[in-house]
């Protein structure tokens, strides 16, 4: 269902609310079934991401958090969470002591669900960032009104 425009809807504003809360830049513009399922995909992709991998995968120091910030508020929401559990140390092994590996703290860089966990939220972020783009530009270049021809 969409709503009529408002008059002075900015671009620039429908923009910066679809990087604060995916799809809000919609909402604002009078598209809530666009901006619920904006919503629900992309921050679904960045808790999908998180779970899957195991939650350190939003941190501020990789060349990956870029493309995971254009994901907006979900991002910044579970960054300290991520933070938090790539210092903590791993969980006791349950094996006998000469069978453990010696702990480290942080993250094993080699385990497929933390790289897909880490991709899943950047593709979330670069989608925001194609959402927030079709906010602005359906305010910033409105449809033309349809002329009914007469007969």
């Amino acid at each position: 269902m969409r709503n009529p425009l408002p008059r002075d809807a900015s671009p620039v504003l429908a923009f910066v609310l679809g990087w604060m809360i995916p799809g809000a830049g919609h909402a604002y513009g009078g598209r809530w079934g666009k901006a619920v399922l904006f919503f629900v995909m992309i921050t679904g992709l960045v808790v999908a991401g998180v779970l899957i991998g195991g939650g350190p995968v939003l941190l501020w120091n990789q060349l990956w958090y870029a493309p995971q910030l254009c994901a907006g508020g979900p991002v910044i929401a579970l960054t300290p969470l991520s933070q938090y559990l790539a210092r903590r140390p791993p969980a006791p092994d349950a094996r006998p002591v000469y069978a453990q590996v010696p702990p480290t703290v942080g993250i094993d860089w080699a385990n497929r669900l933390h790289e897909t966990g880490t991709l899943y939220t950047a593709v979330a972020g670069f989608l925001n960032l194609l959402v927030m783009m079709d906010a602005y530009l359906k305010l910033a270049y409105p449809e033309p009104k349809k002329r009914e021809e007469e007969a």
